[in-house]
């Protein structure tokens, strides 16, 4: 099995990024925002192939919970 990538959402966007970058060595690209959705994320990159997104959305544009 191989996963090619795992979604975290956080509240603090840039300093997840920078923790992953600094204690994993992980490889963040460009910021993806959508100003519509007020929805900003990242993906790092690893070394062995993985990758993790990482999401944020203010409190006040997420969606109720169902």
């Amino acid at each position: 099995m191989h996963i090619e990538h795992i979604a975290i959402w956080t509240t603090d966007l840039e300093q997840l990024k920078s923790f992953y970058q600094t204690w994993f060595e992980g490889q963040a690209g460009p910021k993806y925002t959508n100003p519509v959705r007020q929805y900003q994320s990242y993906f790092i990159s690893f070394a062995g192939g993985a990758r993790l997104e990482l999401m944020q959305m203010p409190p006040s544009a997420q969606p109720e919970p169902a």
